[in-house]
C-alpha cells in the first residue's frame, strides 16, 4: 500500500513537472531556430549594398550559391568568361538557411541557370541524410514554382581531407540526390570528386587550402575544368 502511494506522488509530481519541461525545451529549440535562421542576415545586407554600388547583370545570369565552396571560389568571372556569372556563396550554410534566404537569391536575380553546392555542412553537423534530402527536394520544388524553365546544376559533397571520416555518409547523399536529377530534366547532378582524388581512392594532396578543407587555386581549376563543359550545353 505504502509503495503504491510513494508510486502515484512520483507520477503526481512528475506529471505537473514534465509539461513545464516540455515547454521549456520547446522554447529553446525555437530561439535556437530563429538564431540560425538569422545567422546570414548580415551576409545578405552586404549582398544588397554590393548590388546597389555594381548591380548585377539581369540577363543570362548563373547564379552560383551555397556553402563557403561557392563562396571562396573568387574566379569565377575568369573561369567562365563566356556569360554573365554572380557568386552569392555564404560560407557555412545549409540547405535549409538557402531556403530561408529563398527570395533574397533566386527571385532577386532571376537567374537562367543556378550551380548549386549545399548538403556537406548539414551532414557534418548531424543533419541526417534524409532531412538534408528533404531539404533538396523542397529547395527544387520552390525554384521550380518560382523559376519554371531554369535548370539547376548540383555539385556533389566534396572528400576533403578534414572530413573523410563523413565520405560514405557524403556518398550515400550523392547516390541519393543523383537519383532524383536523373527523373527531372532540369536537374543536373556533377560529381566532383572524381576530380578531387587522387588515383589511390584519397584526396590529391595539392589542392587544398591549409584547413585541410576548402579548396585552393588548384582545386578550382580541377572544378573549371570538370563544369565547363556543363555549362556551355
Amino acid at each position: 500500500m505504502q509503495a503504491n502511494l510513494l508510486l502515484f506522488y512520483h507520477f503526481s509530481l512528475y506529471g505537473k513537472f514534465i509539461p513545464w519541461l516540455l515547454l521549456f525545451f520547446n522554447c529553446a529549440s525555437l530561439q535556437a531556430s530563429q538564431t540560425d535562421a538569422l545567422r546570414f542576415v548580415k551576409d545578405f545586407e552586404k549582398f544588397a549594398e554590393v548590388d546597389k554600388v555594381n548591380p548585377p547583370p539581369m540577363k543570362n545570369l548563373t547564379l552560383f550559391t551555397g556553402s563557403s565552396t561557392i563562396r571562396l571560389w573568387n574566379t569565377l568571372p575568369k573561369d567562365f568568361p563566356e556569360f554573365p556569372v554572380l557568386n552569392r556563396g555564404f560560407g557555412g550554410s545549409q540547405l535549409h538557411q538557402v531556403l530561408h534566404h529563398f527570395d533574397q537569391l533566386f527571385p532577386r536575380y532571376k537567374p537562367v541557370r543556378i550551380v548549386l553546392y549545399c548538403g556537406e555542412n548539414d551532414l557534418w553537423h548531424g543533419k541526417t541524410i534524409e532531412k538534408t534530402l528533404d531539404d533538396f527536394t523542397t529547395l527544387v520544388t520552390r525554384i521550380h514554382k518560382v523559376l519554371p524553365n531554369t535548370p539547376v546544376v548540383y555539385l556533389s559533397c566534396k572528400p576533403s581531407p578534414k572530413r573523410m571520416s563523413k565520405w560514405l555518409t557524403y556518398q550515400e547523399l550523392n547516390g541519393k540526390i543523383q537519383t532524383l536529377c536523373e527523373k527531372d530534366p532540369l536537374l543536373t547532378f556533377i560529381d566532383i570528386s572524381p576530380a578531387l582524388l587522387g588515383s589511390d581512392g584519397k584526396p590529391a594532396s595539392d589542392i587544398w587550402d591549409k584547413d585541410q578543407l576548402h579548396l585552393n587555386q588548384a582545386g578550382y581549376d580541377r572544378l573549371t575544368k570538370l563544369l565547363a563543359p556543363v555549362l556551355k550545353n
